[in-house]
């Protein structure tokens, strides 16, 4: 089977690696190179590109979050997210060979807002209820680890591309949760599950955040992945 290696080598001897407009071109291995690169380009990979069919990743629009978890269940309904583009990649680990990928992000400053419908306990809590709904958060410990493809495109050049994904996510400063009508407007019973919420929001991060952070990332890498089609490998990196 051809490595990605010979794939550079092919495409290098058919064209001269030109400037790339999304990523700034790389030698091979060089992943502090690929993480300045990819830290720089990071704003526009979450900007909307409406000639190429890229929808904005911030704000992040969905239709439904939707979390069927044991001791909880809960739908968002049209939740849009912001800060991915204040998101930071501090670490990078990219082999071409095995076509895998790991990334160790920082985002701060994440806000998610709509609707939401809520049944079960926050642990030992119950909460309940419908309304509007704000949740804040400090800042985001993120890790990615990503199997990659390639893919031929009609100029017969390869192009790289996210197939699957595994997740790590780990909130690190506080997060404020604020939902409205609690409990049909109970005060006292909205109150005290709202202020477990706060004061308890690593735990109850840790229990809500998969089905969020996995909707958001999957329309998240979708996005990305258009872009990425726009960049031949040879123009993202510099073969020796």
């Amino acid at each position: 089977m051809i490595s990605i290696f010979e794939i550079l080598a092919l495409t290098t001897l058919c064209a001269s690696v030109a400037q790339s407009e999304l990523l700034a071109p790389c030698h091979i291995n060089d992943d502090v190179c690929l993480k300045e690169s990819v830290n720089k380009a990071l704003p526009q990979f979450f900007s909307e590109n409406k000639t190429l069919g890229v929808e904005s990743s911030d704000p992040l629009k969905l239709e439904l979050i939707e979390g069927d978890l044991p001791d909880i269940k809960f739908k968002f309904f049209s939740p849009i997210t912001t800060g991915f583009k204040q998101c930071h990649i501090k670490n990078m680990i990219m082999n071409l060979d095995a076509l895998t990928l790991h990334e160790e992000l920082d985002c701060p400053n994440l806000e998610t807002t709509g609707k939401y419908e809520i049944s079960g306990r926050l642990m030992n809590v119950p909460i309940e209820g419908n309304g509007d709904f704000k949740i804040s958060a400090g800042t985001y410990k993120i890790i990615l680890d990503f199997d990659l493809e390639t893919v031929v495109g009609g100029d017969n050049k390869a192009y790289i591309s996210m197939k699957s994904f595994k997740q790590k996510n780990e909130a690190t400063s506080p997060i404020s949760f604020d939902f409205k009508n609690l409990f049909n407007g109970k005060k006292d019973l909205a109150d005290n599950a709202l202020t477990f919420a706060n004061q308890n929001w690593k735990q109850v991060s840790e229990l809500l955040q998969d089905p969020i952070w996995n909707n958001n990332m999957k329309k998240i890498i979708s996005n990305a992945n258009k872009y990425l089609m726009t960049e031949p490998l040879d123009q993202i990196f510099i073969s020796p």
